[in-house]
């Protein structure tokens, strides 16, 4: 429903756009992006896994005029995504016994001192994921972790023209499959937000940054508290972790055929 929505939506601007007043481009560029799992809270810290990769991407798109400022935008963007470790995440958090308490998130370790008479007893805090085996596992996120991927973006904006400057903001349409594993189809909607900057008839740059709504992927999780060998841990919580995108691109804008928009 959501991408059905999404599309009418598009389609309906798409019929308002008044083509003598819309220019249209090709265009390139480049970015990085990362996903971020949902925050863990640990003695008031929240920690996650961090990574970012590298994406480039060609499009095609349309920019219109409504009245004298107000514009509005659409567009086709393929993308490939170099893969990262944000999706490969673990968390666990150790007293030591010089006093300090540590938590350990993929490649990121924090660590601060505890003021606890209790705290050489070598406790842990840590998550064990998917547990309907009764086992449970250390690392999730291996396998989205260790793939490129392809993906197809479409995003719809509306900005305000101040002579060659345009900010805009709207939502965008992402579908993205794995290139070197098979991690099935992630469809996702979120935020997006630049500013476009019309250097002539014939060229435009552009920046954009894009905040996931809906989640990439989820994965549930119990957070406890004890030692990974106890055969009965504290249980803390159980709840469903979720991993959403987001990107920053820069992009060179190529002017052709319709009227300019400037």
């Amino acid at each position: 429903m959501k991408k059905i929505g999404f599309l009418s939506l598009a389609l309906i601007a798409l019929q308002n756009i008044t083509m003598a007043q819309t220019s249209f481009d090709a265009s390139i560029g480049s970015g990085v992006w990362t996903a971020v799992c949902t925050p863990v809270a640990v003695e008031n810290r929240l920690v996650w896994n961090p990574g970012a990769g590298v994406t480039t991407h060609l499009g095609f798109g349309m920019k219109s005029v409504l009245n004298s400022h107000l514009t509005i935008g659409i567009g086709v963007r393929g993308h490939y995504m170099s893969q990262n470790e944000s999706y490969r995440t673990k968390m666990e958090g150790k007293y030591g016994k010089d006093g300090s308490y540590w938590v350990s998130v993929g490649s990121f370790r924090y660590e601060y001192d505890y003021d606890d008479d209790d705290c050489c007893d070598n406790q842990e805090m840590f998550i064990n994921w998917n547990e309907q085996d009764g086992e449970g596992e250390k690392i999730v996120g291996r396998k989205e972790g260790s793939t490129d991927y392809a993906m197809v973006s479409v995003p719809l904006k509306i900005g305000y023209q101040i002579g060659k400057f345009n900010p805009n903001f709207g939502v965008e349409y992402n579908y993205r499959v794995g290139i070197d594993k098979n991690v099935g189809e992630l469809h996702s909607v979120g935020f997006t937000t630049g500013l476009r900057f019309d250097l002539n008839d014939k060229f435009a740059f552009s920046t954009d940054f894009y905040s996931g709504i809906t989640k990439d992927m989820s994965h549930k999780g119990t957070l406890y508290y004890g030692r990974r060998d106890d055969e009965n841990p504290e249980k803390v919580e159980i709840r469903d972790f979720n991993w959403r995108s987001y990107r920053v691109e820069l992009s060179v804008h190529y002017k052709f055929g319709g009227s300019s928009a400037n």
